[in-house]
């Protein structure tokens, strides 16, 4: 029987299909993580990728992670306690907030810091003057560069210290061989 003729499976739903084909209560352990635990392990993958390399690189690293808890082996079980990690670092925050309201106050607070700026803008006219004032500065130093050709003479100079640079390099290191 070739591969083309092979009956195929019925098609996956959701990613619940991996781990509950029919239906039974889900158990964190290797073969079969709880849904909080692959979503504790694609949140401290994509918080791990945000802080190192930004939005695309977290997107991946928190599907990664997720798959990752899904799988058997070092890596899964890294993920897993990973996973782990973030369900009980989110029930704490979770409780936490419960307990001092945390989440409102930080809105209230935003809020209100908002609201002020807005007034002390609308007031004082700060953007404005802090773009129009940019604004000269920019115009300002495009006008020296022009009287002073300072990045026409900058790159100039970079480019004659460079040369003697590698000229001082390849006399130190003559060519092998030659």
């Amino acid at each position: 029987m070739s591969s083309f003729n092979k009956p195929s499976a019925p098609p996956l739903t959701s990613f619940s299909d991996l781990n509950d084909p029919i239906g039974k209560p889900k158990q964190s352990d290797e073969s079969n993580p709880s849904s909080k635990v692959i979503a504790g392990a694609a949140a401290v993958g994509a918080t791990v990728g945000m802080l190192v390399s930004g939005p695309a690189v977290a997107l991946v690293a928190g599907a990664g992670a997720g798959i990752a808890s899904m799988t058997s082996g070092t890596t899964g079980n890294v993920a897993r306690s990973a996973g782990q990690l973030g369900v009980s670092v989110g029930s704490k925050a979770q409780e936490l907030d419960n307990k001092h309201h945390i989440v409102d106050k930080t809105k209230k607070a935003g809020s209100t810091v908002y609201s002020k700026a807005k007034e002390m803008d609308e007031k004082h006219h700060i953007v404005d003057k802090t773009k129009s004032a940019a604004s000269k500065t920019m115009n300002a130093a495009v006008d020296f560069n022009k009287k002073h050709n300072i990045t026409g003479k900058t790159a100039s100079a970079l480019s004659k210290g460079m040369d003697s640079v590698s000229k001082r390099l390849s006399k130190s290191n003559p060519p092998q061989g030659a």
